[in-house]
C-alpha cells in the first residue's frame, strides 16, 4: 500500500516506530522532509498558533501539505498518528480521491485541541484510553482501543552489566518531578534523561539530569543497565500506558509502573513489571531488586518475552491493516 502520514518523524518517536516497521513490512510510506508548523524559534511558533486561533478556517501547515500530496498521487491510506484533521480536510481527501483515513492517536485523549478526532469521515480511530474510546462510540464514531508498542529493531536487550541507579525518561512536568524529588529524599540514586527540565523545575532534579536525549540503542542500553526503570504519567494520562512501558520491557529493562487497571491488561503485574502505588512501595520493589538480582533478572525477562510476543509495532500495524479491510 501506499500510505501517507502528514507528521515529521523525529527519531524514535511513535511517528518514526510507525514509519519504520510500516516499510519494513513492504509498505511505501510518504511523510514531510521537515517539520510542519514548526520552528527553532519560539516566537515564530507563537505568532503561528495566534495566527490559528484568529483565523481557524485557515488550513495548517500539515494540511496543506497532506492534501498537496493527494492531488499529485492519491495514497491508498491517510495515517494520521497524534495528529487531527478537520472535517472539510476529511472530505477534500475523498474528494482527491483517498479510500482510507485513519487515526491513531498515542497521547492522553486530553491534549487533543479543537474538536480533535470528533470529526465525521474517518474510517476507523484507534486510541489507547479505554474510557475515551467508549465516549467516541457514544457519539457514533467508530472507535477501538489500541495501545502503543515497542520496536524490537530499535528496543532491544543490549546491557552488558547492570547498576545501582534508576533510570528515569521523559518530559519533566509537575508530577514526576515531585515523585523523583521524594525518592531522591528517600536516599534513592537517580539517574535522569530526556527533555530537559524547564527553568521553574526543582533543584535536586535538574542536578539529577545527564542533559541526555536518548534514542533507539542508546535508549536501549541505558534501560537495562539501570537498576530499574521508573515509569509515571500526567495527572491527565488516566488508565491508560505510554510507550515506555512497552519500550522498557523490549529492553529487558526492571519496570518500576504505576498501579493502573490498564497495566494487567498487557502485562503480569508482580511477573513481568512491578506496579507501585506509594513512594515505600517503589522503595521495597527497589531493596528486593538489590538482595535478588536473580528475581529482578527473572521479571526483566519475562516482561521482554511479553513485549517481542504481543506488544511490537509490527503486531499493532497488522492490526489496523486488518481492521480496514474488513471495512
Amino acid at each position: 500500500m501506499k500510505i501517507v502520514i502528514p507528521n515529521f518523524p523525529e527519531p524514535d518517536s511513535f511517528v518514526d516506530n510507525v514509519v519504520f516497521t510500516l516499510k519494513a513490512m513492504g509498505h511505501d510510506v510518504v511523510t514531510p522532509l521537515k517539520r510542519l508548523g514548526r520552528s527553532r524559534y519560539v516566537s515564530l511558533n507563537v505568532a503561528r498558533e495566534f495566527w490559528q486561533k484568529a483565523f481557524p478556517q485557515s488550513w495548517t501547515p500539515a494540511e496543506k501539505w497532506v492534501v498537496a500530496m493527494a492531488r499529485q498521487n492519491p495514497p491508498d491510506m491517510v495515517l494520521c498518528l497524534t495528529q487531527s484533521l478537520r472535517q472539510e480536510m476529511l472530505e477534500e481527501l475523498r474528494k482527491c480521491g483517498v479510500t482510507r483515513l485513519v487515526a491513531w492517536w498515542g497521547d492522553t485523549p486530553a491534549n487533543m485541541r479543537g474538536m480533535g478526532l470528533l470529526a465525521k469521515g474517518w474510517d476507523l480511530i484507534f486510541i489507547k484510553d479505554a474510557a475515551a474510546v467508549a465516549k467516541f462510540r457514544a457519539v457514533g464514531l467508530d472507535a477501538e482501543l489500541l495501545h502503543e508498542a515497542m520496536n524490537p529493531a530499535w528496543h532491544k536487550r543490549m546491557f552488558k552489566a547492570i547498576g545501582q541507579e534508576v533510570v528515569v525518561a521523559g518530559n519533566y512536568y509537575g508530577y514526576r518531578q515531585y515523585l523523583v524529588a521524594r525518592l531522591l529524599d528517600a536516599g534513592v540514586p537517580m539517574v535522569l534523561y530526556g527533555q530537559k527540565p524547564p527553568l521553574w523545575a526543582e533543584l535536586c532534579v535538574k542536578k539529577a539530569h545527564t542533559g541526555r536525549y536518548i534514542t533507539k540503542e542508546e535508549k536501549s542500553e541505558v534501560f537495562g543497565s539501570g537498576l530499574a526503570c521508573l515509569n509515571s504519567t500526567a495527572l491527565s494520562e488516566g488508565n491508560s500506558l505510554n510507550c515506555r512501558a512497552f519500550e522498557i520491557a523490549g529492553t529487558c529493562g526492571l519496570q518500576l509502573i504505576e498501579n493502573k487497571p490498564a497495566v494487567a491488561d498487557c502485562f503480569e503485574p508482580g511477573l513481568e513489571v512491578l506496579t507501585y502505588s506509594s513512594v515505600d512501595e517503589i522503595v521495597e520493589h527497589l531493596q528486593r531488586a538489590r538482595k535478588d538480582p536473580k528475581w529482578a533478572l527473572s521479571v526483566r525477562e519475562a516482561g521482554h518475552a511479553r513485549a517481542n510476543a504481543h506488544h511490537t509495532y509490527e503486531m499493532r500495524l497488522a492490526y489496523i491493516l486488518k481492521q480496514i479491510d474488513l471495512k
